[in-house]
């Protein structure tokens, strides 16, 4: 009976480097060698998975770069939007705090016309509060301060434009109420009211004012209205009667020249004619006089109207 052959442990290497030169043979365990090529293998697959992970790593930490400058970019959004919506509070607040103060110089307006008219007066109107701050400190006391601007905004919007309409409806009023001076310049040499005749030297009524002034000085008409004469009339000379409304009618006398005609509309300022000394005159003037509801006026509280308001502000 054959005996079984072992298979042997190790190998044998044989290394000669000539056909002359001394053989050198050393044994080489299969153990060792399998072993060391499977460490070799691992080693590799080591090396390699080390090497991916370290990519993905870094491709992982520059995702994360990435995202925290997106994130501070969104922060700083976030600041630049916070430090705009303090300044719109700001600039929103400065502009109520303003808005109040036309509204407080309104209410101080004495709107008044002269003595014939009701006077046109404005109701008290509201407004709002606002905490005295220069810089909101966060953003709750910005949102709470927008609140409250928000809240009271609506009233304070419909009491000005109550306010505006009343101011409107005032000046329409005084386009036709004869508020202006009459001339260019000039100074008024004959008051309303009794006086001595320039002429005959007797007592009697003057229903006018004389202005007087260089020859040709324009002559404006003192409101809105529509020209009812125009042309020569006795000691009037020439002369432009204006009626402005149902309530007042203002006549312009002693005229060089005369720019309109009867039916024509006029406003207010609009110039109708030259100084001049026709008529019944002694010199250079314009006799100008004022009818309300019919009756003869003095026309000095009217020609002197706005100077007053001017005077009552200061």
């Amino acid at each position: 009976m054959r005996k079984k052959r072992t298979k042997p442990n190790s190998w044998s290497v044989i290394l000669s480097s000539g056909a002359n030169e001394p053989v050198k043979q050393f044994r080489l365990s299969k153990i060792l060698f399998y072993s060391s090529t499977i460490f070799v293998f691992l080693l590799i697959i080591s090396v390699a998975s080390l090497t991916y992970f370290i990519n993905e790593l870094s491709t992982d930490q520059k995702g994360l770069y990435v995202e925290l400058e997106k994130r501070d970019m969104k922060i700083e959004e976030v600041k630049s939007e916070y430090v705009s919506l303090q300044e719109e509070a700001l600039a929103v607040q400065r502009s109520i705090e303003e808005f109040r103060a036309f509204e407080e110089r309104l209410n101080q307006i004495d709107l008044q016309v002269p003595s014939d008219l009701e006077e046109v007066a404005l109701d008290g109107l509201g407004g709002t509060e606002l905490p005295e701050k220069t810089i909101a400190e966060n953003e709750e006391n910005i949102s709470a301060s927008l609140r409250v601007m928000r809240e009271k905004l609506p009233q304070m919007i419909r009491d000005f434009e109550d306010t505006v309409e009343r101011l409107l409806a005032y000046e329409e009023e005084l386009r036709t109420i004869p508020t202006i001076m009459p001339a260019a310049e000039g100074r008024i040499t004959s008051e309303f009211g009794n006086r001595t005749d320039p002429i005959s030297w007797d007592s009697s009524f003057h229903s006018g004012i004389d202005i007087a002034a260089p020859l040709n000085t324009p002559i404006y008409s003192t409101a809105d209205g529509e020209v009812i004469a125009a042309g020569r009339d006795g000691g009037y000379g020439l002369r432009i009667i204006i009626e402005h409304g149902d309530t007042y009618e203002t006549l312009y006398a002693h005229l060089n020249y005369i720019d309109v005609e009867v039916g024509d509309k006029v406003k207010k300022g609009d110039k109708i004619g030259g100084m001049g000394t026709t008529g019944r005159s002694t010199g250079v003037h314009v006799h100008y006089e004022v009818r309300r509801n019919g009756e003869l006026i003095n026309p000095y509280l009217y020609m002197t109207f706005h100077e007053t308001d001017k005077g009552d502000e200061k």
